[in-house]
């Protein structure tokens, strides 16, 4: 049931929504079980966001699982029109969404089997901080997982600093449309010439390259309280919550330091210490962290086992060693890479590649006979992959088509994001960018035309610049079966 909501300031300043994988009840239920915790099975589960916006978050889930069940809730009228508007014209059942403020949504008990909240937790008054983290603690199943990401210290420092001068420079001036320009201006100064080469030159500079929404939302929203990592799992354990994990595996891992100061730091004994002290080393400005009821029994030894079981899937090429044989690289986009001479190891991390963007299941390719030791390597492997960036693990696969058919169908979510913005939801809920010469493409793409058709309806394509686009969406997780 909707109840009057307050004015928001992102009726003021429209914050386009987007899809963030790192929120994907698979990512998170993936996660879960890699410490120990059975969480519901994202094809049937119940998801609870938080600030929903406009739903580019939700609504992109709610078609992908139709067996699952999505509640979006936000204090803006106009950004809550908007998520129902869009659900409409998807005609996607098993989501609502409500005009309602945090401190004031009453939740079932024991209702959601996630609960994500992103970009709210640092934007919002220190009453509505406990009642966000409460309304998880209620809301949550026995075996629920929460995502919460907020500002952190220590690397929050230097943007905390610039806010502060944005702040005093700007007093008086409440119009958003002068407040941003104005804002853009002292950075455009602070940034200009030689500023660059000044810590907060340079963070300027970044900032000024940022969008009006983002600009005026984050550096100059009202309220932007970043968090050492204790305090915020001081306040989590005050609501029965401990923590979990780190939405993104890498940022737990801290192989980047020399095994010396990894024996100095790591103790292990006190993971929100241990979490603590990595984010001093990495100078880390940005948490999205994982909760779950301080009741559950963690298991964070990494079972191998656990592991056999997921899917896998990478956009990694190997590249063999001329000078050691059977020795191949693996080389992710991104810059990240693994190195193995185990033949398995191989097959698993070929198999993956020459599949995406589609997964592999991990058994599939080792195969039944498999020897106990041989799955050992391989499990072991990949969360050294994982840990790496170079592989994503999934207990819930993703399902997009590795290649456009007789009559290529794109993803009713992205053909619909299409009609107004250049970035769009793929099928593994990551945001892609769209060039605005494909976009017509992409509009046209709802299963019901041929390649003679399509070519008919978009002259300035020949045959093959058509199917190389279509190859680069099949690519890009674009393309639904």
């Amino acid at each position: 049931m909707e109840r009057p909501a307050r004015t928001s300031l992102y009726d003021a300043v429209r914050y386009p929504g987007h899809a963030f994988a790192q929120t994907h009840p698979d990512r998170l239920a993936t996660l879960a079980a890699l410490f120990g915790l059975d969480a519901a099975p994202p094809a049937d589960c119940a998801v609870l966001e938080i600030g929903c916006g406009d739903g580019g978050n939700l609504l992109p889930m709610a078609v992908e699982l139709p067996r699952s069940t999505f509640v979006g809730i936000d204090s803006s009228p106009t950004a809550i029109a908007r998520a129902q508007e869009l659900a409409r014209e998807l005609d996607v059942p098993n989501v609502r969404f409500e005009l309602v403020a945090i401190e004031d949504y009453d939740a079932p008990a024991g209702a959601f089997d996630y609960v994500i909240a992103h970009g709210v937790f640092s934007w919002v008054p220190e009453p509505v901080r406990r009642d966000l983290l409460a309304l998880c603690a209620h809301a949550l199943s026995l075996r629920g997982v929460a995502y919460v990401s907020y500002n952190a210290f220590p690397g929050a420092r230097v943007p905390q600093t610039l806010r502060e001068l944005l702040a005093l420079k700007l007093e008086g001036v409440d119009e958003p449309v002068e407040r941003i320009a104005a804002a853009r201006r002292l950075l455009a100064l602070l940034s200009g010439a030689d500023g660059k080469a000044t810590t907060l030159g340079a963070e300027a500079a970044h900032l000024l390259d940022s969008p009006d929404a983002l600009l005026f939302h984050d550096a100059l929203a009202p309220v932007n309280q970043p968090f050492f990592f204790h305090e915020f799992a001081a306040q989590a354990a005050q609501h029965g919550l401990q923590y979990l994990a780190e939405a993104h595996f890498l940022e737990m891992q801290a192989g980047m330091l020399s095994d010396d100061l990894q024996l100095e730091l790591m103790d292990g004994a006190d993971v929100v210490r241990q979490e603590q002290l990595l984010d001093y080393v990495k100078v880390r400005r940005f948490r999205q962290t994982l909760l779950c009821h301080a009741a559950v029994t963690l298991d964070r030894s990494l079972q191998l086992e656990r592991i056999a079981g997921f899917a896998v899937s990478s956009p990694a090429r190997p590249v063999a060693d001329p000078d050691n044989p059977g020795r191949v690289t693996f080389h992710a986009p991104g810059g990240s890479r693994l190195t193995t001479e185990h033949d398995s190891v191989v097959a698993v991390l070929t198999r993956a590649g020459e599949s995406w963007p589609a997964p592999v299941l991990v058994a599939d390719v080792l195969g039944p006979d498999a020897p106990r030791a041989e799955v050992d390597t391989v499990c072991e492997a990949l969360i050294r992959a994982y840990a790496a960036n170079v592989v994503e693990l999934h207990v819930h696969p993703p399902a997009p088509c590795t290649e456009a058919g007789e009559r290529p169908r794109a993803s009713p979510v992205a053909r619909l994001q299409a009609r107004d913005q250049a970035r769009v939801a793929n099928l593994r809920h990551a945001t892609v960018p769209v060039e605005d010469d494909l976009r017509r493409l992409l509009l046209l793409l709802d299963g019901t035309r041929d390649r003679a058709a399509l070519l008919a309806e978009l002259p300035e394509l020949d045959a093959e610049r058509l199917e190389a686009s279509l190859q680069l969406f099949a690519r890009s997780s674009l393309l639904a079966g």
